[in-house]
């Protein structure tokens, strides 16, 4: 069930591209990539190196999806870690209006970081996105989700908008 309404919203989404398109009409990008650094102190203290994308969902909000992969020190012992977290991001200024602008975002996410399984998280952080350096933008968070986190994103400029 769940993969029929995943296929029927994107060939519903792929047609309004391509009508869109055979009307002449010109869509701005709609896929914002980024890569990510962070650290996450929880039940140990964690450093991931992670990719993930956005896309906009209205004016305001933009919906993504990030992995990361890293490594965790418990005892002093090295040991892999990861995540996967889901993000729904409200911009203040999507409109790109002034240089700085502050966003929330929330979701949930999985962690691997104790050696023997993913459990769920509660994701939230508050950030700040910077201006546009040629076509990369940098933003600042801090929040938490499986115990503090901060982390440095730069993420793909989209022409006009955040």
């Amino acid at each position: 069930m769940r993969a029929t309404c995943l296929a029927l919203l994107l060939g519903l989404a792929v047609f309004a591209d391509a009508h869109a398109q055979a009307r002449g009409q010109r869509r701005p990008a709609r896929f914002q990539p980024e890569a990510r650094a962070d650290y996450i102190d929880a039940r140990a203290a964690t450093a991931h190196l992670g990719a993930g994308f956005s896309i906009p969902a209205g004016t305001y909000v933009r919906l993504g999806l990030v992995a990361a992969a890293g490594q965790a020190w418990r005892d002093g012992q090295p040991e892999p870690a990861g995540r996967i977290d889901g993000i729904a991001r409200f911009v203040v200024d999507p409109l790109r209006e002034f240089r700085w602008a502050p966003y929330a975002a929330g979701g949930l996410g999985a962690m691997y970081d104790d050696g023997e399984r993913w459990r769920a998280v509660l994701v939230g952080a508050l950030g700040v996105e910077g201006p546009a350096l040629r076509s990369i933008v940098p933003a600042f968070e801090v929040g938490f989700g499986g115990g503090v986190r901060l982390g440095v994103v730069l993420r793909r400029a989209m022409s006009g908008r955040r």
